[in-house]
């Protein structure tokens, strides 16, 4: 029983409520008997501890140890393979901005070749064009000058014709004006030529 429930109890017989009368007992007694009596029970708990201890806690707590080193791990893990992906994801936006970037400039330098390439050919064509229109013109003067030289020959040749018939024939009034007429038509029809050649 509790001491102070004894206590209690004696205060209360003395007043006159209860008719029985509580023993007087120690507090806390030290006698060698209590010692004998708690020893076997203080035995068996400190030798179940100690099983608990050395069969129950420390597998258990081993257990919970490597169950926590491998979430550890995992988690550790995890942030590693965040902070890479992080990485991979910021290594590729870079290579796209990259790629993107260096596709402009290979555009860019594609169409300056072109202009250039374009400026090249516009250029050799105009020379070409410039080239056939001058040959074109020499042929053309050559042609020209060729014609005048034979207009130039024919009038001489019909002067001399004309001048021999002149000289040679008994010519009367009627024999001129008929020669005159002849050499002035052979005249026009060869100017008539010449026009008609240079056209």
């Amino acid at each position: 029983m509790n001491p102070q429930w004894l206590i209690l109890l004696n205060a209360a017989a003395e007043t006159g409520r209860f008719r029985f009368q509580v023993p007087d007992l120690p507090m806390f007694s030290l006698e060698l008997q209590t010692f004998v009596q708690m020893f076997p029970p203080f035995l068996s708990f400190v030798i179940l501890v100690l099983v608990f201890k050395r069969f129950l806690y420390v597998p258990v707590k081993n257990i919970l140890q490597k169950r926590a080193d491998i979430i550890e791990a995992d988690i550790q893990n995890a942030a590693e393979n965040k902070a890479s992906a992080e990485e991979l994801r910021l290594e590729y936006e870079q290579k796209i901005k990259n790629i993107e970037l260096e596709r402009s400039a290979i555009l860019e330098e594609a169409r300056k070749e072109a202009t250039v390439r374009l400026n090249q050919i516009l250029g050799e064509a105009k020379e070409e064009a410039q080239i056939t229109r001058d040959r074109a013109k020499r042929d053309i003067i050559a042609e020209q000058e060729r014609v005048k030289a034979g207009i130039h020959q024919a009038i001489i040749d019909i002067a001399t014709d004309m001048a021999a018939k002149l000289v040679t024939a008994n010519i009367d009034k009627a024999n001129h004006a008929r020669l005159f007429e002849e050499a002035m038509e052979e005249l026009e029809t060869t100017a008539f030529r010449a026009d008609f050649l240079r056209n």
